[in-house]
């Protein structure tokens, strides 16, 4: 029995460490039945499928929005003031030069926490994006557009659908999802080709 409690603290302190188990770590809470459904659609179907590798954004998604591809060199404070245009309160703590963590809070309580690598290129944040998304699993998602790559916190697809299109980070960044063993690229909003 006090072998197991040991074993049970110590994978604790290990998934803190990690920020998986730490008040740090963020998850998506909040959805609304059906709002991801209209918003996405199937590529044979008018009903959106939840499953990555089928889904895309319904055109009314990012209605308005303008998704050309963004080459500027991009700051993190681009995107802060984007979030706050949204009704978001944002909270800036920046790790290094080049990493910053947004955590967000809307009209409710919950508060959603976002990664944001600021990198050389396009290319250098849709790889590091990728490579993260990968890394962490499925349920794991974020967004990039030009230099930036904003990891956002796990959630099954419903929820970072819901979460992205509310928030409207899917017309703002490419919106990139892990399945079990892949990462699918969601077509629909804002794309970087």
């Amino acid at each position: 029995m006090l072998r197991w409690i040991g074993r049970g603290a110590l994978l604790s302190m290990a998934w803190g460490l990690l920020g998986c188990g730490s008040s740090q770590a963020v998850y998506l809470k909040e959805t609304h039945r059906g709002y991801a459904r209209d918003n996405t659609e199937g590529f044979d179907k008018p009903s959106g499928s939840m499953s990555p590798g089928e889904l895309r954004l319904a055109p009314k998604a990012c209605e308005g929005f303008d998704l050309k591809p963004d080459h500027d060199r991009l700051s993190y404070a681009s995107l802060v003031q984007f979030l706050q245009q949204r009704g978001f309160k944002v909270q800036v703590t920046q790790r290094r030069s080049d990493l910053v963590y947004l955590d967000l809070t809307g009209k409710g309580k919950s508060s959603v926490r976002l990664r944001v690598a600021i990198l050389d290129s396009p290319q250098a944040a849709g790889r590091d994006l990728h490579e993260a998304i990968l890394q962490h699993g499925p349920g794991t998602w974020g967004v990039h557009r030009s230099n930036l790559a904003v990891l956002g916190p796990i959630g099954n697809t419903e929820k970072v659908v819901y979460f992205a299109v509310r928030s409207k980070l899917a017309c703002w960044g490419e919106l990139m999802i892990a399945g079990a063993d892949d990462l699918f690229v969601i077509p629909g909003g804002y794309q970087e080709l």
